[in-house]
């Protein structure tokens, strides 16, 4: 049992884990600690955008990075930087500092990409989907973990869970110093190039891909909208319904218990039945469908709270059928040795989306939370015809350049 713990793919799913734990403790604070600041929808909007955009900058160079230097040494930086973002944010007084602390975690999750190329590196055909299943299993838990424990802590002080999870990435970053192993040869590592630091590069090469692109375009659309609603949920169940940091964390802990459960349970079965990319369009559905159904809470009167809570739980099946599907079919679209890079790409495309979403989301809620979520459900919805036609893909192999 300690061998399996200490295993490669279980150190990057405590890798992932913890990642997502700071970000789920601190996005159902956000609204309330705003409160002493700025408490619109554009600010935490903007906000949101903050990491976000941070991460697109730095994915296509650190998945670059970790093809050329290997996967080890750039997980490890990144894991650092996690642990000083969140203890930033922990002690930060003014406005600024909160928005300095969510820009450099925004460079700590650049390492997605290259968590999700090491998944790549140690996985065969036969169990890939699974093993991106798995690692999508470590979003869902620290989607539990992360609001479970500032909801259990936030009673302490609105910070303390922030300082406890900073603590958690510390402790991430001595076990993978300690236990995780190199997974890319030295032989197989093409020559970082400057020319990669420029984002659009190794982005535009992803886009012209066939059928990646579509795949990409596709995730884009969901990470748009998705991003967008988890952004304004806790503001919009704060003023229309009065929820406390507290009630608001238990929707993100029934959306993390669902999405781990259909990931770790149900993807590689529905997999196997309806294959990857019709299953990603199925999830679109039922994400958008989840959507809608948070404004309409309101009709239900003092069932509302019934509503919102089926609203999340069919959100979190179609994540959890999209997310997992879309990263296995564009690892399995690309070249087998450029998959740093371009899955460093995508998260970078994808996070650009993601970016977006809160912006545009915030000025929307604003003016009509309704319009702003019924927006996002329809962008949802224009992933779905774009997976057409694309069955079971074979990455082509292509020359290490010099």
């Amino acid at each position: 049992m300690i061998r399996k713990l200490r295993s490669p793919l279980a150190i990057v799913f405590l890798t992932l884990l913890l990642d997502k734990l700071g970000e789920n403790i601190v996005y159902p604070l956000l609204p309330f600690i705003l409160e002493a600041f700025s408490p619109d929808g554009l600010t935490l909007g903007l906000l949101a955008s903050t990491a976000t955009l941070f991460s697109v900058l730095a994915s296509p160079i650190i998945g670059s990075l970790s093809d050329a230097y290997g996967r080890r040494p750039v997980i490890l930086l990144c894991v650092a930087i996690n642990a000083l973002s969140l203890f930033m944010f922990g002690v930060a007084g003014t406005l600024g500092l909160i928005f300095l602390s969510r820009a450099i975690n925004g460079v700590s999750t650049a390492t997605v990409g290259t968590a999700q190329a090491y998944i790549s590196d140690i996985s065969t055909p036969a169990n890939r989907a699974r093993n991106f299943g798995i690692s999508g299993a470590a979003f869902g838990l620290g989607a539990i973990a992360g609001p479970a424990l500032g909801g259990a802590l936030v009673g302490f002080g609105m910070r303390i869970p922030v300082f406890v999870a900073a603590a958690l990435a510390a402790y991430n970053f001595v076990m993978a110093f300690l236990y995780l192993k190199e997974t890319l040869p030295r032989e197989n590592r093409p020559r970082f190039q400057r020319a990669q630091i420029n984002g659009l590069a190794p982005v535009m090469a992803l886009l012209a891909l066939p059928k990646a692109n579509r795949v990409a375009l596709s995730f884009c659309c969901f990470n748009f909208a998705f991003s967008g609603f988890t952004t304004l949920l806790v503001l919009y169940l704060k003023d229309q319904f009065s929820w406390s940091a507290t009630q608001s964390s238990g929707i993100f802990v029934i959306v993390g218990l669902t999405v781990t459960y259909v990931q770790v349970a149900l993807t590689g079965p529905l997999v196997r039945r309806h294959g990857e990319a019709r299953l990603n369009s199925y999830g679109l559905v039922a994400v958008a469908a989840g959507i809608v159904l948070v404004p309409l809470a309101q009709v239900f009167g003092a069932a509302a709270a019934v509503v919102i809570v089926t609203a999340a739980v069919m959100l979190s099946v179609g994540a959890a059928c999209v997310i997992p599907t879309a990263r296995s079919l564009v690892s399995r679209l690309v070249p087998e040795n450029r998959q740093g890079v371009m899955l460093g790409s995508l998260i970078a495309l994808t996070g650009l989306a993601s970016a977006l979403g809160p912006m545009l989301a915030g000025v929307l809620y604003d003016l009509s939370p309704a319009l702003c979520f019924l927006l996002q459900a329809a962008v949802c919805l224009l992933g779905a015809p774009l997976l057409r036609g694309i069955q079971d893909p074979v990455p082509v192999p292509v020359e290490v350049g010099p």
